[in-house]
Parts: structure tokens; C-alpha cells; sequence
């Protein structure tokens, strides 16, 4: 009996001096990096035995006691380094794509780009013996994936399966936290978080935080998407306020934050429907067509009654639609801007301009490759000569940049009476060029592939779209 409460009171004992370690490590990230004090004080911290190390689920931060321990032991800046590893996992948004993704692949690249993140702000108070190893790994691995975000790095692994497989290997290096924390089941049995206690004075958002069931085998788990959502949403306003104290804080200490806010960026970055976005350029024109909503049956049956068959109205032969007519695509074929991106575009703007609800039987539509000068231009106005011309598409070109040329030449198609109604003008571009100065006749857009750390700004009559590789 004796043997058992000395047990249990060396159990406590430890409980209690993990807890103090885990909210050292906060603290700790608290003096160096103040512009994450939402995100560090936003969850409580729970002693779970059910977690083999760490874990984090977006409202609840795990820690199995006697592994801090014997981390901490082993070297002091273990529990630190943790912390802001999950931390980086929320304010990117990490947890709430889960379930919709190859979870190997994105447990893998969630972890490399948050491992990057950290060893590029160079903090002293999370610095490790391996990360020289962790370096030299990410060097490889960025000779592949220039923009080390998770979404890029996924989008190589799964790409890439047999060059992917070194950098499998090495994923014990990178892993902290258990990422099945990230699945938040629907709620069931709560006999796993028996042990769990609550070892800070942080105590909100407790409810609908639940251990992840994964079933028996074979089995899916029962996901609780409201919950995800309500979750996401919560830490994309954590992560904008991070990031505008970011902005200000690395500027007045000469922080390194690259990594960081490029990071930041890609997960409050608003996504954008490109079919919608293109719909935009539609423009109103007349179709033969039987106008329903327009036509008063009244009349028309009071007419055959009194006039013998003889209708008083007759159905409209034609009703407005929004299509696509008139339409100019640009695509910069400079050096920077090339290949099978620029393919994938094509195709997928022909996809949505080819839809049924999206143009006029008959259109008008020229395709520019230009660089410094117009290279090319293609006009097709049937379905059949767009799919002709994606077959036998080559690009060329490949000088510098400029987007003067293109807008010349289409104000003299207008002049020469090639449109008779052009509303839209969209330019696939790198940004790297000569804006025109003067605002054109027609609506014009820039469309930019998410590549690079800044995308510029365009003229104030022009439209900006930013788009990732995935949605095109």
C-alpha cells in the first residue's frame, strides 16, 4: 500500500514539473517572438498520457508528461522547439485540410516546411544538436521545391513518389506532434482522456476537443466538419494578427521572418473560383431562344378564345444571356514565365470556355503569346478550332517582358474592326514587366501563379488574381 501512494505521488510529482516545463517553453517563445501572444495563450495545455510525445488539435495543446521529461533532460530547448512547431502548425492552417488530403504525404510536408520556418528565424531559445543534420536535409529538398510551404512541398511529394522516399526516411527527424490529434471525431466514448488533466490556468474551449478513434481497421473516421471549420476560422484571425505584428516587428528589429511570412501568407490567402472570376467577363448579348420568363400566358390563352386560335401575344424569339463573346487571352511566354504551367492554364480557361453556360455558339476569341513583342495570335471561333489549337499549342517567345505591345495590338483589332464588342482581357503573367499607363476600352485582369515571395501590384483599372498551381 505503501509502495503504491509513493508511486502515485512520484506520478503527481513528475505531472506537475512537466506542466511547469511546458509553460517555461512558452514563456520562453513569449520574450523572443511577441507577436505570437494570441497564438501562445490560446490553448490550454493538457498532461495525455493518450499522445506518445505531443499533440495538438487547435484548441487543445497535449503533452505526454513523462516524455517532456525526459526530453527536457535530454536537451534543454526539446519542449521549446515543440511548442512552436505545433504552434506553426495552427496559425498555417496545417490541421484543417487533414482529412481531405494523403495524410502521408501531407504529415510529411507540414512538418519539413514548419521545420524550415523555425530553423530560418535562427532563435537561440529552440536551437537543436541535429538541426545542422535538418538542414542540410531542407537544402536538398529546396534544390526540388524552391518555396518551402506545405502545400508545395505535398503537391512534389505526391508528384514525385521515388525522389520523395529520401526525405521519408529522415521524417523522424522532423516530427513532434501527433497529427491524428488534427482529425476531430464526432463525439463518442471520452475513456481515453481519463487521465488527461489540465496542468495550466488556461481552461476555455474545452468542449468538442476528443482523442482521434481511428476504428477498426479498415474503417473511416466519423469527422466533425463544422467543428474543423469553426476552428480554421478562428485561427485565421490568430494568424492575421500574427502576421500584422510580424510585419512591424521584424521591421524594427531586423527579424528574419522569410519563411515565416511567406508561411503566413499561404494560409490567409483567399482562394478564388476561376470559372467564377472568368463569368465575370461576360457580357450581355441576344440568343434565338424562347424567353419563358418573359412570356404572359394569360394573354396568350385569352387571345385564343377570343379570336379564334388567333393568340393576342406572341412568345419572345430571343432572351438575354450573360456569355462569353468577345475575349482576349494573353500569355507571357518570357523566360520566367513558361512550360507546362502555362499549358495547364490554357486548358483550363478552354474547359470553362467551352462549357454550355459560358459562350455564344459562335465566338471571338484570340489567344496572344507575347514577351517584349507579340509572338503569336491565334484566333478560334468555334469549339472545335479552340480544341484544335490545344492540341498543336507551342509556345514561343522566351525574351523579356513587356505588356505595352499587347495592348497596342489589340486597340488596332478594335480599330480594325476585329471586336465589335470586347469587354475582357486577361494576362497570364509572371508580373515581371512594363504596366501600360493609360486604362484600356475593355476590362482587363492579371492573373499570377503563387511562385514567387511578392506578387506586384497592377494598375488601379486593372484586376489582380492570384492563383495557386493546383487551380489551374
Amino acid at each position: 500500500m505503501q509502495e503504491t501512494e509513493q508511486t502515485q505521488e512520484q506520478q503527481d510529482t513528475a505531472r506537475e514539473l512537466a506542466g511547469k516545463i511546458m509553460v517555461y517553453a512558452r514563456d520562453e517563445l513569449m520574450i523572443s517572438m511577441r507577436f505570437l501572444d494570441r497564438a501562445l495563450f490560446r490553448m490550454p495545455l493538457i498532461a495525455a498520457d493518450s499522445v506518445a510525445a505531443f499533440g495538438v488539435d487547435g484548441e487543445t495543446m497535449y503533452y505526454n508528461p513523462e516524455y517532456v521529461l525526459h526530453a527536457f533532460k535530454k536537451e534543454k530547448n526539446a519542449c521549446t522547439r515543440a511548442f512552436l512547431h505545433m504552434i506553426f502548425h495552427c496559425i498555417f492552417s496545417h490541421p484543417f485540410q487533414y482529412e481531405k488530403l494523403d495524410r502521408e504525404c501531407w504529415d510529411l510536408a507540414t512538418d519539413l516546411a514548419v521545420e524550415h520556418v523555425i530553423l530560418d528565424l535562427n532563435l537561440q531559445s529552440v536551437k537543436l544538436e541535429r538541426d545542422g543534420q535538418m538542414q542540410r536535409i531542407l537544402s536538398r529538398l529546396q534544390k526540388q521545391v524552391p518555396i518551402l510551404t506545405a502545400e508545395k512541398i505535398y503537391r512534389w511529394l505526391c508528384e514525385h513518389p521515388e525522389k520523395a522516399a529520401e526525405f521519408f526516411r529522415e521524417e523522424p527527424l522532423f516530427m513532434w506532434d501527433d497529427h491524428l490529434k488534427w482529425i476531430p471525431v464526432k463525439e463518442t466514448q471520452n475513456q481515453d482522456r481519463r487521465n488527461d488533466s489540465i496542468t495550466t490556468d488556461t481552461r476555455t474551449a474545452m468542449i468538442g476537443c476528443h482523442e482521434a478513434d481511428t476504428g477498426e481497421e479498415g474503417e473511416q473516421e466519423e469527422i466533425d466538419e463544422a467543428l474543423v471549420g469553426q476552428r480554421q476560422g478562428e485561427w485565421q484571425e490568430v494568424s492575421q494578427h500574427a502576421k500584422t505584428d510580424l510585419e512591424m516587428f521584424s521591421h524594427e528589429q531586423g527579424f528574419g521572418a522569410g519563411s515565416l511570412l511567406l508561411n503566413l501568407n499561404a494560409a490567409l490567402r483567399d482562394k478564388y473560383d476561376y470559372g467564377e472570376f472568368l463569368r465575370k467577363f461576360a457580357v450581355l448579348g441576344e440568343e434565338m431562344h424562347v424567353n419563358d420568363d418573359e412570356f404572359d400566358y394569360i394573354y396568350y390563352t385569352y387571345g385564343l378564345q377570343l379570336y379564334d386560335n388567333m393568340p393576342l401575344v406572341e412568345p419572345l424569339e430571343y432572351r438575354e444571356n450573360k456569355r462569353i463573346r468577345e475575349f482576349v487571352i494573353a500569355i507571357d511566354t518570357s523566360g520566367s514565365c513558361q512550360g507546362k504551367t502555362v499549358k495547364r492554364f490554357l486548358r483550363k480557361t478552354y474547359s470553362i470556355l467551352k462549357s454550355s453556360e459560358s459562350y455564344f455558339e459562335r465566338v471571338n476569341i484570340h489567344i496572344i503569346q507575347c514577351d517584349e513583342k507579340i509572338q503569336r495570335d491565334v484566333k478560334v471561333t468555334t469549339d472545335e478550332e479552340f480544341e484544335q489549337y490545344m492540341q498543336d499549342v507551342e509556345l514561343c517567345g522566351f525574351g523579356g517582358t513587356d505588356f505595352c505591345p499587347v495592348f497596342e495590338y489589340v486597340d488596332g483589332l478594335i480599330r480594325r474592326h476585329e471586336f465589335q464588342d470586347l469587354k475582357g482581357l486577361i494576362y497570364f503573367t509572371d508580373g515581371q514587366g512594363t504596366f501600360p499607363e493609360r486604362m484600356p476600352d475593355y476590362q482587363t485582369a492579371f492573373v499570377f501563379i503563387q511562385e514567387g515571395y511578392s506578387i506586384p501590384e497592377v494598375p488601379v483599372w486593372a484586376i489582380r488574381l492570384i492563383l495557386d498551381e493546383e487551380d489551374v
